[in-house]
């Protein structure tokens, strides 16, 4: 091929879009070939492919492989453009290939690290980080290669100063402990010493056109923890399990787990018997688990700094389970004025009622047990709402319909339980499955109750609940989410419901289970209780559960703010309930006010089925948003390869590659953590989530992608819900004492990511 024309390919083009590596190999003496083709249609299409990578909020970005990526945000237009330019520049590679003696893969990998740094600001381009990891990047500094640090954590009593020097003036003093700020330069000083260039403006992964945060100043590396990574760890309720134990180094841990069960107890029981006594700690101790109380603005974190691997990598394990032994940061209390005071807990029990005709005469048998209860207890600190639920059919008088504007004493829930009736007649044809679903839904979303109460909705019915407009999964994410628990009444034998005996008992069950760890993954408790309908034993029964929730009320009064006086409650009981609500709401006065930062097992360590330490990762609304847009295209891909568009096979690796915005990094990876890069660092965390551990043959069955979808479908659901929850402060935490609300962030749990 002439000179010439190899000249035109470059000369046709800027600097930053030239599809060439000519000059690359400068020397190569160039067989003829039909470049002519191409070279015509590359020109005509440049203008338009140059617009679509550089105009404000991009759909298109320069990959890594020196093809275009294509986001799913693109019109049809430029979606069209980009993959006709796509094969163009594949048919260009396959030419030099043939004619260098070269792959055609390598000749692209070539042509984007040759252009790599002359993108102008704000063209997306994919660049790969000293981890070995890739992320996208848009010219706008910090350059994510060199300062792959986002945020750090200050130390107490930490100062930021306007200049990266000691002697330079205070911009703030005293900062709290684990304060988050973003970073966004870094720099050594004369001595060695390095600072960071922080801001308490949310620091995205991608930066907008123009981005210019407003700079704090300076914080020393002295000051600061490096927080690498956006994961925390929350410790599990600590009801009935004793607390964890940091350690300054991870080798005593090690060295607990291979003893034998019996050895490890006595020494676990040595050490709560220094910390009791106040004697000193064991070599290697630090402190034990601090216990927090809720309701403060600014979050109270664990983040992760690091976890143990290993020498060979190899998964580590207690007694056969596996198990993590993880750096720690922990902040040991709030401030004395946040926390509420034992005698000052309330309880908020909700009931969520079938008001059918079937259910006539219970609804009678609720209030006469009231009445009983309110006649023992005059206690306020108690108190009850009401919402009764029927069926959508539009013979009923309604689906759902709330009784209480907020909950009420006991003697006034009498007189509005007077106002509650059931239906007198049935309605014509089948009515069950009912509205309890959409009962329980109004019940989490409602305004009723108390801010900082223990909320507890009393499930009453007879029948299963149908799952047309709403389904269990995404009741039980709200009630996790707003810490409501449910304890159900299953009323079996009934002579309308029966023959549905078998599915209202599996749906209650499911419903008023909690988690003992990790929320979606580890065991469950349900907290229910049955009666027949045919037996007079169900007054009975809702006065005793009223008179338990009043007994554990005195006992959380009674422990005073130690959770180690709260008494043992059986299994599945209402008092067990009360008492986990209890535990989220009891601060631990006397633990000293000072920074922890150790190694802890995430394992109960006599225990280790049962786990202390549940991982989650922040997210601001921004992430939170990326991340609904990524689960989305997951979801997608899993309804197209049902559907079998375009003759698509379940190949899931090679559907989510050619669909979606998760860059392949590793084909011959097993599972999906391994294959793709993913985004906000998720694949950088220490745990394994559902959908990261999907192998390829897991996807070639169709009820597996069924079941993908509908987990996909959940997922949004969950996302959305915290979206509308963002005005909640018990729900989404500041990470610094001044930030914005805009960048207020949520804690998601592992199993609620992709």
């Amino acid at each position: 091929m002439p000179m010439i024309k190899l000249n035109k390919i470059f000369n046709a083009t800027t600097l930053i879009f030239s599809l060439t590596v000519f000059a690359l190999f400068s020397n190569t003496v160039w067989a003829t070939s039909n470049y002519d083709a191409l070279y015509q249609s590359m020109k005509a299409r440049q203008p338009a492919i140059e617009e679509a990578l550089t105009v404000p909020g991009a759909c298109l970005g320069e990959r890594l492989d020196g093809t275009l990526e294509i986001n799913y945000t693109c019109s049809d237009e430029v979606k069209t453009l980009a993959e006709a330019e796509n094969n163009d520049r594949a048919a260009l590679y396959q030419l030099m290939a043939k004619d260098l003696g070269i792959r055609d893969t390598e000749v692209g990998k070539q042509r984007a690290l040759r252009y790599l740094d002359g993108y102008p600001v704000g063209v997306l381009r994919q660049v790969e980080l000293p981890s070995g990891k890739t992320t996208w990047w848009n010219g706008t500094p910090p350059d994510p290669r060199e300062l792959p640090l986002d945020r750090v954590l200050t130390l107490q009593y930490a100062r930021i100063r306007e200049k990266p020097d000691d002697k330079s003036r205070v911009v703030r003093d005293n900062l709290k402990q684990y304060e988050a700020f973003g970073v966004v330069g870094k720099m050594e000083d004369s001595s060695g010493q390095t600072w960071y260039k922080i801001t308490e403006e949310y620091v995205p992964k991608i930066k907008p056109r123009n981005w210019a945060p407003a700079v704090m100043g300076w914080i020393s590396e002295k000051d600061a923890i490096p927080w690498r990574r956006a994961l925390i760890m929350r410790f599990t309720n600590a009801y009935q399990r004793d607390p964890s134990i940091f350690f300054k180094k991870p080798e005593p841990v090690l060295e607990l787990a291979q003893m034998s069960p019996g050895i490890r107890q006595n020494r676990l029981d040595a050490i709560q018997a220094d910390f009791k006594t106040g004697g000193p700690a064991a070599d290697g101790v630090m402190a034990m688990e601090p216990l927090v109380g809720k309701g403060q603005e600014q979050i109270i974190m664990y983040p992760v700094l690091d976890f143990y691997t290993g020498e060979n990598g190899d998964d580590f394990r207690i007694d056969g389970m596996f198990t993590r032994i993880l750096e720690v940061a922990a902040q040991t209390r709030p401030n004395d004025d946040q926390g509420k005071m034992a005698s000052q807990i309330p309880i908020d029990l909700v009931f969520v009622m079938d008001t059918t005709n079937s259910m006539k005469p219970y609804l009678q048998m609720v209030s006469e047990a009231i009445m009983g209860f309110a006649e023992e207890n005059r206690n306020e600190d108690i108190r009850f709402g009401f919402i009764g639920y029927q069926d959508k059919d539009p013979a009923f008088e309604y689906q759902v319909r709330s009784f209480t504007a907020a909950t009420q004493p006991a003697f006034e829930f009498i007189r509005t339980l007077e106002r509650v009736a059931a239906r007198e007649t049935n309605v014509k044809g089948d009515d069950i499955p009912e509205s309890v679903f959409e009962g329980i839904d109004a019940a989490l979303d409602s305004s009723v109750w108390r801010q900082n109460a223990a909320k507890i909705i009393f499930l009453v019915g007879d029948a299963p609940g149908r799952d047309d407009a709403t389904n269990i999964k995404t009741l039980r994410d709200k009630a996790f989410t707003r810490q409501i628990h449910i304890f159900a009444f299953n009323i079996k034998n009934s002579k309308v419901s029966a023959a549905y005996d078998r599915q209202t008992q599996d749906q209650y069950k499911q419903l008023s289970s909690t988690y003992t760890g990790a929320y979606g993954t580890s065991t469950e408790q349900p907290h229910l209780q049955t009666i027949d309908a045919q037996s007079v034993s169900f007054r009975a029964n809702v006065l005793n559960s009223f008179q338990e929730a009043q007994l554990s009320f005195n006992d959380v009064i009674a422990a005073k703010g130690d959770p180690k006086k709260l008494p043992k409650a059986a299994p599945g009981s209402l008092s067990e309930l009360i008492f986990q609500q209890a535990m989220l709401l009891l601060p631990d006065k006397t633990i000293p006010e000072k920074s922890v930062s150790g190694w802890v097992c995430d394992k109960v360590l006599n225990n280790s089925g049962r786990e202390a330490l549940a991982p989650m990762i922040l997210l601001t609304e921004t992430e939170l948003e990326e991340l609904d847009q990524r689960v989305n295209e997951l979801k997608e891909i899993g309804e197209k390869a049902l559907r079998g568009d375009g003759g698509t096979t379940l190949d899931f690796f090679d559907l989510v590659e050619k669909n979606t915005r998760f860059t392949m990094v590793n084909p011959a990876a097993a599972n999906f953590k391994d294959a793709f890069s993913i985004p906000l660092g998720i694949d950088q965390l220490p745990y394994d989530s559902d959908i990261m551990s999907t192998t390829r043959d897991e996807f070639l069955n169709p009820d597996r992608v069924q079941e993908f979808v509908r987990t996909m479908k959940n997922k949004l659901r969950h996302y959305e819900d915290l979206r509308r929850q963002q005005g909640n402060t018990e729900v989404w935490k500041k990470l610094s004492l001044n930030a914005a609300d805009k960048d207020r962030v949520v804690g998601v749990e592992l199993n609620q990511l992709p």
